[in-house]
């Protein structure tokens, strides 16, 4: 009985590292995936300013 307890608890350890673990990583990933939309917006506004700049030079 003492042994189904210790293994129970084990368990339990181990899901809840293996949640925080998920968890933490999926902040990372969120805040991975808002950064390169910033960037691909940046991208696609700076392009269209060289665009302006070009076409205002001819």
């Amino acid at each position: 009985m003492g042994r189904f307890f210790i293994f129970l608890i084990a368990v339990l350890a181990f899901a809840l590292i293996g949640i925080a673990i998920w968890w933490i990583w999926n902040k990372v990933n969120i805040v991975i995936k808002r950064q390169e939309s910033v960037f691909d917006i940046e991208k696609e506004t700076h392009e269209k300013v060289r665009e302006k700049i070009k076409e205002e030079e001819n």
